[in-house]
């Protein structure tokens, strides 16, 4: 094998223990062991994650419906489908996952951009300021603790990065493959890694074309067994939320400056230096091509993003999360190693060669010093993140208890149509057990509503105003109201005036 291919040589004084073989199974295990722990804090899924523990349960049980819910997506389903045996502990590992997932995406920002900065304090500098950049970034709390899978991508996505780094390409194409089971927008990088793999290491074309064509039918196969639709999920994601950038005047435009809102500053101008620095003194080869391909993927990715929602697509800051950790991780290699080049320039200057790293590390200090006046707002939004995901979880352990109080799954069914607020169906269809297209928006006679706003569905505080639903229930914030089947025809209640079916999407 030629030097350019070799795997880097291990760091000064590392322990084989530590850098040995296979160190990413203690991290995977450490990150899963940190994720049972945050179990201890308040902690539920949210709407796309509690649709693929309904899909997983459903699988498992010989069914699936999709006709309702959001996106498909195959590999969160995977594994809801695993852990579907443990009943109502499912939706717990599969927070384990997802949270796991975010911690690893964490290390691996670390691990690579260290790497492309190079090893020392101005690598571990680097490494630094990509976690501190990635977490501060908008959402980035919320989407882990919540259990969305934007974690996961992140994860694998610059795992695949330090395995091709390391000459193992086939493991970066399987793990960039299970990253294409997480967003659609991978694909066009995919197929083009698969392209550079079946020229450059012939032997690989049979796994990667399997792999390559396994995409489409992991992706569409389900949907047209759950829905009857091969494009339901493609269809699904032009229903986008109110606030989605595709209502503004210049979807595109509303894309890139909410791209830009979920960085600091400082990081965007230090990924914007790495660039430079990339090319204009490269390192080596290996590491110039990666700091380049990433920067070009980043670019690319919101570009797409941008071109989507023009199109109707919703753009949220959900789909921009890759490109956001790959300036992270640039960012922290832009300052790293401009602090290394101007370490050494006043070293040189001060006739004292053999401080450079000392002054170096001086200078990155100097540097990030700089950028705190600009996370003061992010480290800020933290506390709020915090305190909407505890709100979140009481209301998902409230609405259980709702559901209890009610008489249980059974009775509630009996009565009639369930019926909540569009962002709580997929939680009251996991509560009693039903396909989420079982779970009405609108009140129906006969029908048990749940309802988590005063006013939502014409009640005030203490009695239903114009609709003929008594209470039966309450819990916390939830007010269960019912109108039970008495022999009469089913037929719509018109609560507050004409009201068409919403779908919910987050």
């Amino acid at each position: 094998m030629s030097q350019v291919n070799a795997p880097p040589p291990l760091p000064s004084g590392a322990r084989p223990g530590l850098f040995g073989p296979h160190p990413m199974v203690l991290l995977v295990c450490a990150c899963l062991f940190l994720a049972v722990l945050s179990l201890l804090l308040p902690s539920t899924p949210t709407y796309d994650p509690w649709a693929w523990i309904i899909w997983g349960r459903e699988i498992a049980d010989g069914h699936l419906n999709t006709r309702e819910g959001p996106s498909w997506k195959p590999l969160p389903v995977l594994f809801t489908t695993l852990f579907a045996p443990a009943g109502d502990a499912a939706p717990a590992l599969w927070l384990v996952v997802a949270r796991a997932g975010a911690l690893l995406a964490l290390v691996m920002a670390y691990r690579v951009a260290s790497r492309l900065a190079g090893h020392g304090a101005a690598g571990a500098g680097a490494g630094a300021i990509a976690v501190v950049a990635l977490g501060l970034s908008t959402d980035w709390l919320r989407n882990a603790a919540l259990g969305n899978s934007e974690g996961l991508l992140v994860a694998t996505s610059l795992w695949a990065v330090e395995r091709h780094l390391d000459g193992h390409r086939g493991h970066a194409f399987g793990l960039a493959f299970a990253a294409g089971l997480l967003r659609p927008e991978v694909w066009p990088f995919l197929g083009l890694y698969a392209l550079y793999l079946i020229v450059r290491e012939p032997r690989r074309r049979p796994v990667v074309a399997a792999l390559m064509l396994l995409i489409p039918v992991l992706w569409l196969v389900p949907e047209l067994f759950g829905s009857g639709d091969l494009f339901r999920a493609s269809d699904r994601a032009l229903e986008p939320n109110a606030d989605s950038p595709a209502f503004a005047a210049s979807p595109a435009i509303e894309v890139l400056g909410r791209t830009a809102g979920m960085l600091l500053v400082p990081v965007q101008a230090g990924a914007l230096l790495a660039v430079v620095l990339a090319l204009r003194s490269p390192l080596d080869r290996r590491r110039t091509l990666a700091v380049t391909a990433m920067a070009a993927i980043a670019v690319t990715w919101v570009g797409l993003v941008a071109l989507m929602t023009e199109h109707g697509y919703s753009g949220n800051h959900r789909y921009l999360i890759l490109p956001v950790a790959l300036v992270s991780v640039l960012g922290g290699v832009g300052y790293a190693r401009a602090a290394r080049q101007v370490g050494a320039l006043i070293a040189a200057r001060l006739g004292r060669v053999r401080a450079a790293p000392a002054v170096s590390l001086a200078v990155l200090a100097v540097l990030v010093a700089g950028t705190v006046p600009f996370a003061l707002t992010p480290i800020g939004t933290l506390t709020d993140e915090a305190v909407a995901i505890e709100a979140e979880a009481g209301s998902t352990r409230q609405l259980e208890f709702a559901v209890r109080d009610a008489g249980g799954p059974e009775r509630v069914l009996d009565c009639g149509t369930p019926v909540t607020g569009p962002f709580q169906v997929p939680a009251l269809a996991w509560q009693l057990r039903i396909p989420q297209e079982d779970v009405d928006l609108d009140p129906r006679l006969p029908g048990v509503v749940f309802s988590s706003r005063p006013g939502l569905y014409g009640d005030t505080a203490d009695q239903p105003a114009r609709v003929p639903f008594h209470p039966i229930a309450r819990a916390g914030e939830w007010r269960v109201l019912a109108a039970c089947a008495s022999g009469r025809r089913e037929q719509r209640v018109d609560a507050n005036g004409p009201k068409a079916r919403k779908r919910a999407r987050r």
